[in-house]
Order: C-alpha cells, then sequence, then structure tokens
C-alpha cells in the first residue's frame, strides 16, 4: 500500500505542537481563527503527491528555523462547510517537548511564547495541548502503515 497521498478530493492540513516543560508553544505570526493577527502554530496543507510527514517538517523548518520529528498525532478533525459536507482534515502534529527553552532563537516571525500569554486558542489547539501534556499520542498512518518517512 501506498503512504504517499497522490490524489485528496479533500485539503488535508497539518499544524505542528512544539513545547517546552516551561509552558512555551513554539509559534510563528499568522493569521488566527477570529481573522485577527497573532500567534499561530506552524501549519500548512499537505500538497498532492507528497509524504505528510516530509510536507509537514519542510513546512515547520521553514517557518521556524527547527527541525524536528513528526511522526505521532495529538489531534485530528475532519472539518465542515455550513451544510455539514466534509471539505477538509487537519492533524495537530506532535513536535515534541523540550526540556527548556533552546539557546538559539527560531527564524524571524517565530518565537517561544508563553503559554499564558495565548489569546483564546482555538478547541483544536487545546486538546492538542491537553494531549501532549497527558504523553497521548496515536501514530500518524497512512493506509493502515506508517510512512517511511516516520522513521528518519
Amino acid at each position: 500500500m501506498l503512504t504517499t497521498i497522490n490524489r485528496s478530493p479533500i485539503p488535508i492540513t497539518f499544524h505542528v505542537l512544539a513545547t517546552t516543560q516551561t509552558n512555551h508553544m513554539l509559534m510563528v505570526r499568522g493569521t488566527r481563527e477570529d481573522g485577527q493577527e497573532g500567534w499561530v502554530l506552524p501549519h500548512g496543507q499537505v500538497p498532492e503527491g507528497r509524504d505528510i510527514i516530509l510536507a509537514a517538517r519542510e513546512a515547520f523548518l521553514e517557518a521556524t528555523g527547527c527541525e524536528r520529528t513528526l511522526s505521532e498525532v495529538l489531534a485530528v478533525t475532519p472539518t465542515t462547510d455550513d451544510e455539514g459536507t466534509l471539505n477538509g482534515l487537519t492533524y495537530v502534529l506532535d513536535g515534541g517537548v523540550l526540556p527548556q527553552l533552546p539557546s538559539r532563537d527560531p527564524r524571524d516571525g517565530a518565537g517561544w511564547v508563553p503559554m499564558r500569554e495565548l489569546y483564546e486558542p482555538p478547541a483544536l489547539y487545546q486538546y492538542a495541548i491537553i494531549a501532549a501534556g497527558q504523553r497521548r499520542r496515536l501514530p500518524l498512518l497512512v493506509n493502515a502503515d506508517r510512512p517511511e518517512s516516520a522513521f528518519v
């Protein structure tokens, strides 16, 4: 079975949650759900013909300047339009927990933001933060198999 998604009738989106034991999240400047500019998790959409893990790792590295292993899921949700028609699938991938803030700053436009300073994070982020705190993770599978990139 293939673990690369060559075509999809719906967009597949990912967000990456990387935290520290001192309650900071690695975030980037972007547009929040309320349309306002602010801090959001590094994210992107999986292009057709790309491996979801490699696409997420590349987007995360480009946005933050940080390299992370991204082969486990903290939260996943199908998204619908106002009539309830499925129009997307969104994952929050586990970017890991560091013991403390890294000495090297992330790329411009990214930063380690204290969780207490977040402006009403979306429910999906909240569920992912809870899952990370409770160490509840699921392997990212495609066709019930781990993509080879999970073992990089």
